[in-house]
């Protein structure tokens, strides 16, 4: 069990008599862990819930923006691949980002917890001051940090580098579906309607036949063409 979700106002009250209270280490880890996403990440949420969180976040980027973005880029049909796989990226990137967000804001407070002094404003940027951490003021915020801050720390730094490693994975994956060829249904009313003004559409339906007419690979449109002709 942590230390401060049970000792919520031991934290906040105890030493640096001389800074403010909003700038105590201690009371900017108790505000950091009880704002929105940040405690995604606390000790209370754990790794599972982290995970579902995030897993969430990715669900409703990419279906209410992420995917409307790409398929306003690849407009034409055929593009099922490609819209799938920009969108992905797209939505990777947001996870990686809220990650090192959340990441940076852990860390912070973990440093202020291990440091031997706390630096803080008297009333404004102009007029900082340094108070050093008497022998107990040290003890708790080090204890503090250990049961914690630093399982969080870890935590983040894994989902980070993972996250990074899918951004960097489902980058090659557009890439490689950037090289391939949009996937047409060649019986489609809807694009053998298309075909008629868009040139560039009906050459890729027509190099992925390899020359042959498109009912070649339909048994019910070769016999309606008298039994295939043209496809030998």
């Amino acid at each position: 069990m942590s230390y401060g979700e049970n000792n919520l106002d031991d934290v906040k009250s105890f030493g640096y008599e001389g800074v403010p209270e909003d700038q105590r280490p201690a009371t900017e880890y108790n505000n950091m862990r009880q704002q929105f996403m940040f405690n995604w990440a606390s000790e209370e949420t754990g790794t599972k819930g982290l995970m579902i969180r995030l897993a969430i976040t990715y669900v409703v980027f990419f279906v209410g923006v992420c995917y409307p973005i790409a398929g306003a880029t690849f407009t034409m049909d055929g593009y099922l691949l490609q819209k799938l796989t920009s969108a992905n990226v797209g939505d990777m990137a947001v996870i990686l980002v809220l990650l090192i967000r959340l990441y940076s804001g852990w860390g912070y407070v973990g440093s202020r917890l291990k440091s031997k002094v706390v630096e803080y404003e008297e009333t404004g940027w102009y007029d900082g001051a340094v108070e050093y951490k008497t022998k107990e003021e040290k003890a708790r915020d080090l204890f503090l940090y250990k049961t914690d801050v630093e399982p969080v720390e870890e935590r983040l730094k894994t989902a980070v580098l993972a996250a990074g490693g899918l951004l960097v994975a489902s980058c090659l994956a557009f890439n490689v579906a950037l090289s391939t060829k949009p996937l047409f249904n060649e019986y489609d009313p809807e694009l053998l309607n298309n075909l008629r003004g868009n040139d560039k559409l009906a050459q890729v339906a027509a190099q992925q036949s390899n020359g042959k007419p498109t009912y070649c690979d339909n048994r019910y449109y070769r016999a309606v063409a008298n039994g295939g002709q043209g496809c030998n």
